[in-house]
């Protein structure tokens, strides 16, 4: 999460109490696929939090690294599987689960290019007006690859939510979009940490859904 290592520890906390909650109040194995973001989200921030640190405490420098792809390991490689995963298990219309499923693929081919990234190009993190930079060393497929990669990337995390014929879906749909829209707009140059600070809001809905009876009846009813 983007301003310091205190607000990245402090929400990996707090969003990770309430996906412990959330993950142990799912009543069905399909449910558990969703019900574990929150808490694997709070493991993304605890990397990032790290990160920060590596800036101003020596003991944490030699770590910088390994925190660093953690934390884009999650935010890259982890997001774009899983997320269309989630709403897959969860779909009830076979014909919307078809394309669920070609989701995944969508997300499998970004999560692969972006491994490739992590082994190969080494990201180091620089701190830019409160914002963490993580950048990579460019090669000569960079330029090539690097829009195909954001566009499967969003569409494997975005367009699960529009595809889902559950009702409450629709909350997380528009919510996840317009914080991307946000992100992009506003902090480009530091997306990952940017998107994943809106992305906490994200884990709140889901854990407000799965942990009330009613919530539960209207997420898990069809249009």
């Amino acid at each position: 999460m983007c301003f310091s290592a205190t607000a990245s520890f402090t929400a990996s906390v707090v969003i990770g109490l309430a996906g412990i909650a959330t993950f142990a109040s799912c009543k069905s194995p399909k449910e558990r696929f969703l019900g574990a973001v929150p808490f694997l989200f709070a493991l993304q921030q605890v990397s990032e939090g790290f990160v920060w640190l590596s800036f101003t405490h020596s003991a944490y420098q030699h770590l910088q690294h390994l925190f660093s792809v953690c934390f884009l390991f999650f935010a890259w490689v982890v997001w774009p599987v899983l997320i269309p995963l989630a709403f897959y298990k969860l779909e009830p219309d076979p014909r919307r689960k078809v394309w669920c499923r070609r989701l995944i693929f969508v997300g499998i081919a970004s999560a692969t290019y972006a491994s490739f990234n992590l082994i190969v190009k080494y990201p180091v993190p620089n701190i830019a007006t409160f914002h963490i930079i993580y950048k990579l060393t460019k090669s000569h497929y960079h330029d090539v690859f690097f829009f195909p990669h954001q566009t499967a990337y969003v569409i494997s995390t975005v367009l699960p939510m529009f595809v889902s014929s559950l009702k409450g879906v629709k909350i997380l749909a528009f919510s996840n979009f317009i914080s991307l829209i946000i992100a992009f707009y506003l902090f480009q140059f530091a997306l990952p940490s940017t998107w994943c600070f809106f992305a906490a809001f994200l884990s709140a809905i889901i854990y407000y859904i799965l942990n009330h009876k009613q919530n539960r009846a209207y997420f898990l009813a069809t249009k």
